[in-house]
């Protein structure tokens, strides 16, 4: 479909804000240039692979995805890219690599050797990892570009000249934007070169620029925050036009909006200050390639612990552990949410992410009415959006720290029949059920086995015990033993049960607090728990009027 046509309908949702002003907006930024009419609009996500790449990282793909579906939806023809920023240097020693890798510093990470010996260097490791699992977080249609090749290819030739022969175009919009005694000075270079003899890119400095519009460099050290890279001495020459080397980044991305006619690409909040990369660049995208600048995707961070996401501070959370978890869906649901707002994540929080999950998809198949219709059509905006496939209908919900019960009472082994049983026990299933519902409730009950194993805080965890350790008093042992010859009576149902707590508990002079709390020790030997009385129906009636035998 034609990109000049407009989508129908409006939308609070933001990825459709952001389409819109996409394909409505008339002129440039900085001049007064006409948005030209395009015939497809270029979403680009891009990600630097100079180490391990993280959820974290996924949050610009995730939500630069979501713009590409917005303007899908509406009708418009768009494309999905993404770039590898591997020309960047080796910075430090990653946890995990030899310390022999200290020679490296200053290099590309493309030119790097692979540590763990797999792949044909340190880059092509770390993005390969990525892109094996980003397609599951994703639409599924994403073209992957790396910038060292796409260099050395001579992709960007045209743009790297054009850009060289208006170096004091870059200077005077750069130099706007900086103290006087911080001004780049007119013979800056904005073409970064690897030097041909120690293979370098953080060490050869720019000496001239000739007519020609090769570049004169001698390597010397570069000095990092925690290493140093070392210069190697050599004196040489290069063409930027042969690619063995790099734009800086406030000229790169010009170039790559200008070839690849982005539309749109994702942002941290923080480049929202004038005079940062975004700015810049735009500035340049459109005085000189005379192109709209890429309408930004901006966003905040996620948070871990009041930090952001860094591996270097050994809190990220990695794309494969997340998918052991939790479903792709349910990040993309995260990072969809709020956009502007600071995103604090953190394992021991996943319940509610997922009880917030479902109650929107609830409201989206009509279980659950929303008496403000903004509210509810934000909220089926965000369920949907946040889908790689639309369920047909309403999948079956288990709630989530209900699963992680069930995953701790029953084995592995065991799951599939006597987890089946103790929903339908409960009333969370009833009738008969499809196949890909079954498979939909187990991979609930598998995700949550996973985390109450590796991540629940102690709250979620327990052992139900064989022996009762607890002492009770004279009335509360009254009540308990009058419920577990209850339960050996005949099935219950969880309200009854429920109902069955209080009766007693009146009967017999007893607070229900001290009640539950008593139940718990006796049961887990803690004072707390899950709800008690799909927790008894769980684990079973007759093992748990058993144990109430012993108080």
């Amino acid at each position: 479909m034609d990109a000049g046509k407009r989508g129908r309908g409006e939308s609070l949702f933001w990825a459709d804000q952001i389409a819109k002003e996409i394909v409505t907006r008339k002129k440039f930024r900085f001049t007064d240039e006409r948005v030209p009419k395009l015939k497809k609009y270029v979403v680009k996500s891009a990600a630097s692979v100079s180490g391990v790449l993280h959820v974290g990282r996924l949050s610009d793909t995730i939500r630069c995805d979501s713009v590409f579906k917005a303007l899908l939806d509406a009708g418009y023809d768009a494309e999905f890219i993404w770039t590898a920023d591997n020309v960047d240097p080796l910075r430090k020693i990653p946890e995990g690599v030899p310390s022999s890798y200290r020679q490296y510093i200053g290099m590309p990470v493309t030119d790097i050797p692979d540590p763990w010996g797999c792949h044909k260097s340190y880059e092509e490791h770390h993005k390969a990892a990525y892109l094996e699992v980003v397609f599951k977080f994703i639409h599924g249609k994403m073209k992957t570009y790396s910038m060292r090749e796409e260099y050395l290819r001579g992709t960007f030739s045209n743009e790297v000249s054009l850009i060289l022969k208006n170096t004091k175009l870059l200077v005077d919009i750069q130099n706007k934007y900086r103290p006087p005694d911080r001004r780049l000075s007119p013979d800056w270079s904005p073409w970064q070169p690897i030097c041909k003899q120690c293979g370098k890119i953080i060490t050869p400095r720019v000496t001239n620029v000739r007519r020609d519009g090769k570049v004169e460099y001698v390597c010397k050290d570069y000095q990092f925050r925690t290493e140093k890279a070392e210069g190697c001495g050599y004196e040489g020459v290069d063409d930027p036009v042969k690619g063995n080397g790099k734009l800086m980044y406030k000229g790169e991305l010009a170039a790559q909006w200008a070839h690849w006619k982005v539309a749109t690409e994702g942002f941290g909040k923080e480049y929202q200050v004038p005079g940062s990369a975004l700015w810049i660049n735009g500035e340049v995208t459109e005085r000189l390639f005379h192109f709209p600048m890429a309408v930004p995707i901006l966003y905040e961070h996620i948070m871990i612990g009041g930090e952001k996401m860094s591996a270097s501070l050994g809190n990220v959370v990695y794309p494969k552990d997340w998918l052991e978890c939790a479903p792709p869906e349910l990040l993309r649901f995260f990072y969809n949410k709020k956009l502007m707002k600071t995103r604090s994540f953190s394992w021991s929080d996943l319940p509610k992410l997922y009880d917030d999950y479902d109650v929107h998809e609830s409201v989206f198949f009509g279980k659950t009415k929303v008496e403000n219709k903004k509210e509810e059509k934000h909220m089926k905006r965000l369920y949907k959006i946040s889908q790689k496939r639309m369920p047909r209908s309403m999948p079956v919900q288990i709630p989530f720290d209900f699963a992680v019960t069930i995953a701790q009472i029953v084995p592995d082994s065991d799951l599939p029949v006597r987890g089946m049983e103790i929903l339908k026990s409960t009333g969370h299933v009833k009738g008969k059920l499809s196949e890909s519902e079954k498979e939909t409730i187990m991979g609930r009950l598998r995700l949550a086995k996973n985390w109450a194993e590796q991540y629940a805080p102690a709250k979620y965890r327990f052992k139900v015990q064989d022996k009762v350790k607890a002492k009770v008093g004279p009335n509360v042992k009254k009540v308990v033993h009058a419920l577990g010859a209850e339960l050996a009576k005949r099935k219950w149902e969880e309200e009854d049960l429920l109902n069955l707590f209080y009766t007693l508990c009146k009967e017999k002079g007893v607070s229900p607090k001290l009640f539950f709390r008593s139940m718990y020790n006796i049961m887990i030997s803690k004072d707390y728990g899950p709800r008690l009385a799909p927790f008894i129906l769980s684990i079973g009636r007759n093992k748990v009027a058993q144990l109430l035998e012993q108080a």
